[in-house]
């Protein structure tokens, strides 16, 4: 589905530190670069299953192979006769956010998004290796992440980023926090998708942000609640991105599975 906007290589994921005996899960960006893979998605759109699968089948790649990963679910096809249960009218506007920052006046789906490059073609492993090892080796900032489980379906998120040069005035960083999760599913009884069960990974249920950098670090907290059922298969990315350029900084992925249960 298309919309026309009115107005206007092979990389290395950080290792995560994990302090269990503190109920306490800390994760810390390393010395490359991770960049952001999102995956812009819906239920009601029929082209969108095979993004799915693809999104999937990358997320099943070792951490240490693979970029972080996120769907978001948008809600402009719900009204065609599908309501997407993980849709959320955040990720339509930061979609078409990104798109007009990168000089572009059509958002659709499903649509892959890495740093500045709004139209990865990802039914091509050629063409998405090459956007990935075509960007920085160096991060630009460096992240770090500490989730804390609270009493109930709750989870306490405090996070930093410092920038290793003082350049928050050129870049203009923004922080996005977001919470995924896996092994997802939907019977769709209407729309262009009836009939189908489909089939989900690293679905964004929580979308927290943009927090500004305007010095040389930042520091922030957020809570976040939890689905009810499947929270081993949760976790959090938090990354930075250019303001500006809309280019990823550097972004942190931390499975909850590797945190305590109580705390």
């Amino acid at each position: 589905m298309k919309q026309t906007l009115s107005g206007s290589a092979i990389v290395l994921i950080c290792v995560l530190g994990i302090h269990a005996a503190s109920a306490k899960c800390l994760g810390k960006s390393g010395e490359r670069l991770v960049p952001l893979v999102e995956l812009y998605t819906a239920e009601g759109c029929n082209e969108c299953p095979a993004a799915d699968r693809w999104l999937s089948e990358l997320s099943k790649q070792p951490a240490s192979a693979r970029p972080s990963l996120l769907a978001l679910h948008v809600d402009y096809w719900d009204e065609i006769g599908w309501p997407d249960r993980f849709a959320a009218p955040l990720h339509g506007k930061r979609q078409e956010a990104r798109v007009t920052l990168a000089g572009k006046r059509v958002v659709y789906t499903p649509q892959v998004m890495v740093g500045r490059n709004t139209q990865v073609d990802w039914r091509d492993p050629r063409r998405l290796a090459s956007s990935l090892s075509s960007l920085a080796d160096s991060p630009a900032v460096d992240l770090t992440l500490q989730a804390n489980r609270q009493q109930g379906t709750g989870l306490l998120v405090r996070f930093s980023a410092t920038l290793r040069q003082n350049e928050h005035v050129r870049l203009q960083p923004l922080l996005w926090l977001a919470l995924y999760q896996d092994g997802l599913s939907s019977t769709v009884t209407a729309g262009e998708n009836k009939g189908m069960t489909l089939r989900h990974d690293r679905v964004v249920r929580t979308l927290k942000g943009p927090w500004r950098m305007q010095e040389s670090r930042f520091e922030g907290e957020a809570s976040i609640s939890l689905p009810q059922a499947g929270e081993d298969q949760l976790g959090l990315v938090l990354f930075a991105e250019s303001s500006l350029t809309g280019a990823g900084l550097q972004s942190l992925e931390l499975p909850l599975s590797a945190c305590p249960a109580d705390g």
